[in-house]
């Protein structure tokens, strides 16, 4: 399946693949990528959450990391691909209620943007450094109403002005806010 949405993903962005390498050579290796201790990467689903007047971008405060970043966390091996774990942390993480997804394929497995990130080592979580492939989904939310963070690693969650947006949390975001931008 990953293989096939990855397929998808490089006919539209082609010039994606010299980012991609590790990811490639751990699907060409039948790697287990849903398993977060799988220190040679893994995934996460990342959601990019527009207000439904799309002049605002949902980030939350992560609180080990000290930003602000885009909603998102590790695929668990119960859910079916990284698009469901998108709109599960987006849920968990900010209360908020997802409207449309903005997809860039006829296939919405296919993210708009993957991108592989270090994550720093961490002794709270016995974890080493090692790294995330984040796969990312764009949407809108059905109104800017938050709910309650189900999240303990999480401080607020918040929209900022879309218009002029210096990326909080880095990790190349801007990319796939340029991306969302041609599809509203």
């Amino acid at each position: 399946m990953l293989s096939e949405v990855l397929q998808k993903y490089l006919k539209i962005f082609p010039d994606d693949i010299g980012q991609l390498g590790l990811l490639l050579d751990q699907i060409k290796k039948n790697e287990k990528l849903d398993d977060r201790r799988n220190f040679r990467g893994h995934i996460a689903g990342d959601a990019i959450i527009l207000s439904p007047d799309l002049k605002k971008i949902l980030f939350i405060y992560h609180l080990r990391s000290k930003n602000w970043q885009q909603p998102g966390g590790h695929w668990d091996k119960e859910e079916e691909g990284p698009w469901l774990t998108a709109k599960r942390e987006a849920f968990e993480e900010t209360g908020v209620k997802l409207g449309r997804h903005l997809n860039v394929s006829d296939d919405l497995r296919v993210p708009l943007q993957i991108i592989t990130g270090p994550v720093y080592p961490s002794q709270a979580k016995k974890e080493s450094h090692h790294w995330h492939h984040d796969f990312r989904y764009g949407f809108i939310a059905k109104t800017e109403e938050l709910g309650s963070i189900q999240d303990d690693g999480i401080g607020e969650a918040k929209w900022f002005p879309l218009d002029g947006i210096k990326t909080p949390g880095g990790h190349n975001i801007q990319i796939a806010i340029e991306r969302l931008r041609t599809l509203i």
